[in-house]
């Protein structure tokens, strides 16, 4: 279980670098509350320093395990590798201390929209702004209700339309919150 202080200053990184999504899902808390979340690959990484000198860098480690079986090693090693680039570009350009969590450790087997469900509730009005406010929640609601009917027999992602690329923001998010202590982990 990865803990940081619940006022920390952190980014959170879920590896991605499709190109519908503009590369590795980031979100940034400062003081605790989430401020930012944004797509960047590491090939941008010196455009965008600014963004803050996180004291707590948290790449999500992609694993294989039932959930991606499917998934091509050579996916999955560029979907390492991404995060794993960018993670490190920000901790060594702050200093920062760096945490890999597998998705076991932080998430464990959690559908990711029932977690984005729970992830909803624990925002700040302000923080779930970041995340898109009022469209991003009626996503969390229809893949909900979605899921429900499928009786959870698809993946999280499966249950977002393809086009909303937001889940991976939420899942950043959710990680730091993780991380944080203001959402709990379960299954």
């Amino acid at each position: 279980m990865i803990k940081i202080p619940h006022d920390a200053d952190a980014l959170a990184i879920d590896p991605g670098y499709g190109r519908k999504t503009g590369g590795n899902a980031c979100a940034g808390v400062v003081g605790g509350t989430l401020i930012a979340a944004w797509f960047e690959r590491p090939e941008h990484f010196l455009h965008i320093v600014e963004k803050g000198d996180y004291g707590y860098v948290i790449a999500e480690q992609p694993q294989q395990d039932g959930r991606s079986w499917e998934v091509p090693p050579a996916v999955l090693i560029s979907l390492a590798w991404q995060g794993a680039l960018l993670a490190g570009l920000y901790a060594g350009a702050a200093g920062a201390q760096l945490l890999d969590p597998t998705v076991t450790e932080w998430k464990g087997s959690e559908n990711k929209v029932p977690m984005h469900r729970r992830l909803w509730r624990i925002l700040t009005p302000a923080e779930r702004l970041v995340l898109g406010g009022m469209e991003t929640e009626r996503a969390i609601a229809a893949a909900v209700e979605k899921g429900a009917l499928c009786r959870w027999s698809k993946s999280g992602a499966e249950l977002y339309p393809s086009k909303f690329t937001t889940h991976n923001l939420l899942d950043a998010a959710a990680l730091l919150m993780v991380a944080l202590g203001r959402l709990e982990k379960i299954g």
